[in-house]
């Protein structure tokens, strides 16, 4: 059960919902100052190492291969103390982001929020200034949503609130890292938290646009990527779109297939130890460093080249498979680091790569080109994470081209129609899915949410199997028991006899119960939608 004090706060939380709901805004905004004063100095860091790398890459490329030992024992300090810190926060390894969803969720749980913080800083810009191809979002969600959780242990919060403040730092952290708050706190209704909570959506906006200013008050204002005005595009051209939304969304499913079986490489008895696993792509920005540069880093410098139209598609094509390839091994070695900004980065190539085949063959005006770069990293990410809304507001606000919003929806459609025709699961739910496999075999996952017991919250669906019933036809498992009820700014009691409509919020106490069997209740049931429009 849980703490009868944790109990008592989240109920009188439940009964005084706008007072509630503005003491979480005031804390949002001091976990956006937190969220984005750390942002900023990881931020700050990685320009730093980003800076030096490219120095010591030309310092490299032009002495003696004698130094070539000095850098591999340099490598192998830097596996050394990655590995080291991660296996003392093991929650610090990997991107961050299924991470702090399954805390969201009560899967996982971080008692030691400020050793991730001081953890995940270090390890992030050792690994991507040694090289390794990933990128800062990822960490910096992770950050954010360690921020969240300090600020709710530091006024004492009962469980829920600190899950909402954790759900908003991770938007916070988003939105301080590429400058785009309207994108963090989408991200967070869309990927993080996956409803749009009344409790949550609040204090994520707050969180979002304060560390957005902190960001612009270290940065300044300007947008990520430095994108020439684009005219807009001629509706003859439209088509491309779809042709672009469905390739950029096809190759996003395959960089989610490579990304869950990377584990059947890394798991070859040669890769037994963690810091060998970090060597392995560490040991491989040696030969890229004289060979292939251009897919070292997180990759800003390739969006940049997309954006200016460089390189014949021989070149694209090559970048696109080395690129690719080396964020597989990167990401699936364990290193802290994240995949969203390879995937812009994809993406873009992608754009230039489909951009110059199109104005090759005469289909498309050489003038839309870079049309294509830019509504294909919204294509790509969506593809992969399947999160539409914030594929579009990211590219909106990293560029600053706000007049593109149809063509990027377009682009951004046909990028989810492909991931849904493939049955492909987003990245960071299958990410997530996959090591709660590993982490506790089937047999300990019905006593999971024991050891985690917290208010998990929910909103009932159109379509699911809640709607219209009453509390006592549900017959909720595992003796879940149903504290509170909003139904828009009014708490109905949770008496048998209420029936339950579509954009009603539970708050449950699962005690027994496992959130996929409460999901089913309150999620739209798709099969039985799809019969009825079918007719069958």
């Amino acid at each position: 059960m849980m703490k009868k004090n944790d109990t008592e706060r989240t109920l009188e939380g439940m009964i005084h919902i706008p007072t509630l709901k503005l003491r979480l805004a005031l804390e949002g905004i001091l976990v956006g100052l937190f969220a984005g004063g750390c942002i900023a100095l990881l931020r700050s860091c990685l320009e730093y190492v980003s800076e030096r790398r490219s120095l010591m890459v030309a310092f490299l490329q032009n002495v003696s291969m004698t130094y070539a030992f000095f850098w591999v024992l340099a490598l192998v300090m830097t596996s050394l103390v990655i590995s080291g810190l991660v296996k003392w926060v093991p929650i610090a390894g990997g991107s961050g982001i299924p991470q702090v969803r399954g805390i969201v969720i009560g899967v996982y749980s971080s008692l030691h929020w400020f050793r991730v913080i001081v953890v995940k800083l270090i390890t992030t810009a050792l690994g991507i200034g040694a090289g390794l191809s990933m990128g800062r979002e990822g960490p910096s969600v992770q950050i954010g949503g360690m921020a969240g959780q300090g600020i709710g242990k530091l006024f004492r919060n009962s469980n829920v609130e600190t899950r909402a403040l954790i759900s908003s730092g991770a938007g916070a952290g988003l939105a301080a890292a590429f400058n785009a708050p309207m994108a963090g706190c989408l991200f967070t209704m869309e990927v993080i938290h996956k409803n749009l909570s009344a409790l949550v959506m609040l204090p994520t906006l707050m969180a979002s646009l304060t560390a957005a200013v902190v960001a612009h008050f270290v940065f300044g204002t300007e947008t990520v990527f430095a994108i020439p005005r684009m005219p807009i595009l001629d509706a003859a051209y439209l088509p491309h779109l779809a042709l672009l939304g469905l390739f950029t969304g096809t190759i996003g499913v395959l960089f989610n297939k490579a990304s869950l079986n990377m584990g059947r490489f890394y798991g070859l008895s040669f890769f037994k130890a963690p810091w060998i696993k970090l060597l392995f792509p560490l040991l491989l920005t040696i030969p890229l460093t004289f060979f292939f540069p251009y897919v070292l880093g997180a990759g800003d410098g390739v969006i940049e080249d997309m954006v200016e139209l460089k390189g014949t598609v021989p070149f694209i094509i090559l970048l696109l498979v080395g690129k690719f390839a080396f964020t597989m091994f990167s990401t699936g070695s364990g290193a802290p680091g994240g995949s969203l900004q390879p995937m812009l980065v994809l993406g873009a190539i992608c754009g230039g790569l489909y951009g110059n085949l199109a104005a090759g063959l005469g289909l498309l005006p050489p003038e839309y080109r870079l049309h294509m770069v830019v509504f294909a990293m919204a294509g790509f990410f969506t593809g992969s994470v399947r999160a539409p809304v914030t594929g579009i507001l990211l590219l909106l606000e990293l560029t600053g081209r706000f007049y593109h919003m149809v063509p990027l929806g377009i682009v951004t459609l046909f990028a989810y129609a492909a991931g849904e025709l493939l049955r492909d699961r987003p990245i960071f739910d299958a990410i997530l899915e996959d090591d709660l496999k590993v982490r506790f075999p089937k047999t300990a996952k019905k006593d999971q949410l024991q050891r985690n017991p917290y208010v998990y919250e929910a909103a009932v669906e159109s379509g699911s199997l809640a709607e219209g019933k009453s509390l006592k036809e549900l017959k909720f498992p595992g003796k879940a028991l149903v504290v509170s009820v909003r139904r828009g700014d009014s708490t109905l009691i949770p008496d048998a006899s209420l029936v339950l409509m579509p954009g009603d919020y539970l708050y449950i106490l699962p005690n027994e119960a496992r959130i996929s069997d409460l999901t089913g209740l309150l999620k739209t049931q798709e099969k039985e939608v799809l019969c009825q429009i079918l007719g069958c």
